[in-house]
């Protein structure tokens, strides 16, 4: 049952995954970074799965889809932000845009300061009824 829903969701994670590597060649994380695999600088992608929620339509759902992006020393954010939006809304299948939410947060243990926006995007999910 929903064989072709698990095939697209499939491709989908694993093209979000590959072509934010390829195209920006920082690391990328799912959920979380275990301290050993922390780089020195931390610019690096996360990418987390969030809530599937009901649609309006029958047989549809949302999925909420975020990609940390955490940029250390980088004066290109907002350049970067675009570049993340346009390679992650341009995956095969429905992931739309949602929105960004950016900050600065503390490094563990030090003074600084590390760049970080997550990008939220909303995915269609067909599923059988």
């Amino acid at each position: 049952m929903n064989e072709k829903a698990k095939e697209l969701i499939k491709f989908q994670n694993d093209k979000l995954y590959s072509d934010l590597k390829d195209n920006f060649g920082l690391p990328v994380f799912q959920d979380d970074v275990a301290e050993d695999e922390k780089p020195d600088k931390l610019n690096l992608f996360l990418i987390i799965y969030g809530d599937v929620y009901a649609t309006e339509s029958n047989g549809s759902l949302y999925q909420d889809v975020y990609v940390t992006y955490l940029a250390e020393g980088k004066d290109s954010v907002e350049e970067d932000t675009l570049d993340i939006i346009s390679t992650v809304t341009g995956i095969k299948g429905v992931f739309n845009f949602v929105r960004t939410e950016k900050d600065r947060v503390q490094k563990l243990d030090t003074n600084e300061h590390v760049d970080r926006v997550m990008l939220n995007f909303r995915r269609v999910i067909k599923y059988v009824c």
